[in-house]
C-alpha cells in the first residue's frame, strides 16, 4: 500500500505498532528464559503482557486482520537473539538484551509519538490510549535501565 495521505499514514503506523507487539509476544518470552536476573526476566514478562493487550487496542483501532511483519521490531529482536548466542550466560547476556530490548522501545517510542501526532491531526479519540502505551513503554526502558548500574557492579 502506497499511503497518499495523513490518514492512510495513520493505518501504515498503527498496523507497524501492532505488528511490533505481535513480535514482541512472539520472541520476548524465549529472550526473557535466557537471562539469569530475575528482575529483568520479570519485566521481560510485563512487557509481554502489556505487549497482549496493546496488540488488541491497536486491532480495535484498525478493524482490520494482521498486517506484514513490523520489519524494525523483528531486526532489533533477531539481533537480541544473536545476544543470546553470542554472550555468556549472566549479567554480561542480561545486560546485552535489556540493550536490545531498551533498543526496541526507543524505536517504539518514536513511531507510536508518529501516530499520535497523525491521530491530533484528525481530533482522534485513540490520542488517550496511544498516550498511555508511549508512557508504559517508557516506564519499562527506564526500569530495565535501572537495572544496569546492579548489573554492570564488579
Amino acid at each position: 500500500m502506497t499511503a497518499t495521505s495523513l490518514d492512510e499514514l495513520l493505518v501504515v503506523a498503527l498496523k507497524d505498532l501492532r505488528e511490533g507487539r505481535v513480535a514482541v509476544m512472539e520472541r520476548l518470552p524465549e529472550l526473557a528464559s535466557a537471562t539469569r536476573d530475575a528482575k529483568v526476566r520479570t519485566i521481560f514478562g510485563n512487557l509481554v503482557t502489556r505487549s497482549a493487550e496493546e496488540a488488541v487496542s491497536l486491532a480495535g483501532m484498525l478493524k482490520e486482520p494482521r498486517g506484514e511483519r513490523n520489519l524494525w521490531a523483528t531486526g532489533i529482536l533477531d539481533d537480541a537473539c544473536r545476544d543470546v548466542a553470542s554472550t555468556a550466560a549472566g549479567p554480561v547476556r542480561d545486560v546485552a538484551l535489556i540493550g536490545a530490548i531498551r533498543k526496541f522501545l526507543a524505536a517504539d517510542a518514536v513511531s507510536m509519538e508518529t501516530a499520535i501526532a497523525l491521530s491530533q491531526n484528525g481530533g482522534e479519540e485513540r490520542v488517550p490510549a496511544l498516550e498511555a502505551m508511549r508512557r508504559a513503554g517508557l516506564a519499562a526502558s527506564t526500569a530495565l535501565g535501572g537495572q544496569l548500574p546492579r548489573l554492570t557492579a564488579q
